[in-house]
């Protein structure tokens, strides 16, 4: 079974998951491209069971959801959303992994608040908000 590693940018946090992705996708919402300071940030959802391992000084925001952070550099891993999106599932950091074996975005929510330069991967449903609820896992 495959084991993926998410690390900050200080390398003092770590958080290991077991398995493939539920899903991969973009967010061009106001508050992804501030908490990454991208055009746009990268998602990246495992089932809860899936994290294996988490370790390092981190630190929690609480808002629309949870999200821990590294408490030494601020490099946000990962996050558990409230309500219907997501339930049971935790998301990632994408880049956090440095991984260039984890799939493709499938997905791209909030493009109409997108960079209009911005390019998204072929395929790539795209909503100018955000869905209901997430779209099915690809099969």
């Amino acid at each position: 079974m495959t084991v993926r590693t998410a690390r900050c940018a200080c390398d003092a946090c770590q958080v290991e998951v077991e398995g493939e992705p539920i899903s991969s996708g973009l967010c061009s919402c106001d508050n992804c491209k501030r908490r990454t300071g991208a055009p746009f940030g990268w998602s990246v959802y495992f089932h809860d069971e899936q994290v294996r391992r988490v370790e390092g000084p981190l630190t929690v925001l609480e808002g629309q959801g949870k999200r821990w952070f590294c408490a030494t550099c601020g490099s946000t891993l990962y996050w558990k959303s409230f309500g219907a999106w997501r339930p049971g599932q935790t998301g990632f950091a994408g880049g956090c992994f440095a991984d260039p074996t984890l799939p493709s975005p499938t997905i791209a929510v909030r493009c109409a608040q997108g960079m209009p330069w911005t390019g998204y991967p072929a395929g790539c449903a795209l909503f100018d908000d955000m869905p209901q609820s997430p779209p099915a896992p690809a099969s």
